[in-house]
């Protein structure tokens, strides 16, 4: 979800609490406000009429009128000291609107010219019921037109401030390390906006020195490693043949040079694995896989023939990728690599390819931690052949090109499948 997106709804979520508790507030003290305007209308009605029956006690009050808006009921002087004072909602039937209306009744207890009295006088509700739903449709009607175009303006708004914000975000997106120069970001009147450009801006330019540096330094670093590597190599070649060094001396040397070649070799790996890291191989190609694998199979013959190993190749469509050739082929030819130095006698290789997806099986009794298994230098098993190396490559190559490699193990089968 998108900033802009979550800060408005959140917003939007806020206001829609607040206004279901101040509605509830509001509409319990405009309740409350009117039941005390009409009880405060009965009880000066009460006073008004006792003051005038007291100055006019000729008055008879035994009488019930219906026109009044009060009734006085005789009581005994043992109700009239238990009487208490209430106010009371009630309901009275209109016969004009055929229908019960809201009042208020005032219960209270008297005495006049020596008699007791309980008196009962209404007053109409004020349709409070009406009054308050109306006043509430209006306000919130009111509200959330409100709250609309306030939320129309800070989405407007918020959009157009944070355009900066995106457009860098675009331009970072797009940053390649390998064949663009350092990005330029827009400038921004908001001061932490202009912060953060300035920011990314040393950012990738110290990035992009790094890398070139690291690049440079890789090359570098190849070239004279591999360079004394060679000379020490042919140096104890010739000195092997010379006649007078004893056949302890020989082996001795001999030995030597078989670490060379494995120094030379695991210098030539180490380099490729951090060339792939640097993304230096990115140039996309349409890439034969059927063509891949048949010519890699021939690299294997002897292991296939000294371990008498069945190799069953299935092909479906001719399947073609895009990515990088060179990548492509080092990726399966370690796989098919793997398959054959971890292999039984009297084993099997099946090789399953397609547009999706290439599955490489390979018979073998090694345990394998699934955790470690593309790590560097991880190894199952004591073979000299192997560095731990080459799944580890074969795993950051599916990095870089976006696919997807996966193990799986069940009955001494062991599955690499790389999905496309």
């Amino acid at each position: 979800m998108k900033l802009l997106s979550y800060t408005t709804r959140i917003q939007l979520f806020a206001f829609l609490l607040l206004f279901g508790i101040f509605s509830t507030l509001f509409y319990l003290v405009l309740s409350w406000n009117v039941l005390q305007n009409v009880d405060e209308v009965l009880n000066n009605r009460k006073m008004n009429l006792l003051a005038y029956l007291e100055k006019h006690p000729e008055i008879s009050i035994a009488k019930d009128y219906p026109l009044d808006d009060f009734t006085f009921y005789p009581i005994d002087i043992n109700t009239f000291q238990d009487g208490k004072e209430s106010y009371a909602d009630t309901l009275i039937y209109e016969p004009i609107d055929a229908e019960l209306d809201e009042y208020r009744k005032l219960i209270t207890f008297v005495e006049l010219n020596d008699s007791y009295y309980k008196l009962e006088i209404v007053k109409p509700h004020l349709e409070a019921t009406e009054i308050i739903g109306t006043i509430a449709i209006t306000l919130g009607g009111l509200f959330f037109g409100l709250v609309f175009c306030f939320y129309l303006s800070n989405r407007m708004l918020s959009r157009r401030i944070w355009q900066p914000f995106y457009t860098m975000l675009d331009k970072l997106k797009n940053y390649n390390l390998v064949n663009a120069n350092t990005p330029v970001f827009p400038n921004s009147k908001i001061e932490e906006f202009q912060l953060l450009n300035n920011v990314m801006t040393e950012l990738t330019r110290k990035n992009k020195e790094v890398f070139e540096n690291q690049k440079q330094f890789i090359g570098d670093a190849s070239h004279e490693l591999q360079t004394p590597l060679s000379i020490i190599q042919s140096k104890l070649e010739a000195l092997v043949g010379q006649t007078q060094l004893t056949e302890e001396q020989a082996t001795i040397i001999e030995s030597i040079i078989g670490s060379t070649q494995r120094i030379k070799k695991l210098n030539k790996t180490l380099l490729l694995l951090s060339k792939i890291e640097n993304r230096q191989f990115l140039m996309t190609d349409e890439v034969r896989v059927e063509e891949i694998i048949h010519r890699s199979l021939e690299y294997f013959e002897e292991h296939k023939e000294a371990l008498n190993i069945q190799v069953e190749v299935e092909i479906e469509d001719h399947p073609s990728i895009q990515g990088n050739y060179t990548l492509a082929e080092i990726l399966i030819q370690n796989l098919l690599k793997n398959a054959f130095v971890h292999n039984l006698k009297n084993g099997q290789v099946t090789v399953l390819a397609s547009k999706q997806r290439l599955t490489v099986t390979n018979t073998s009794n090694e345990r394998i931690d699934q955790e470690k298994l593309f790590q560097r230098f991880y190894k199952s098993s004591n073979n000299p052949e192997s560095w731990g190396l080459g799944l580890a490559i074969a795993y950051k190559i599916s990095q870089v090109s976006n696919w997807e490699l996966t193990y799986s193990h069940k009955n001494a089968l062991h599955t690499f499948t790389v999905h496309f």
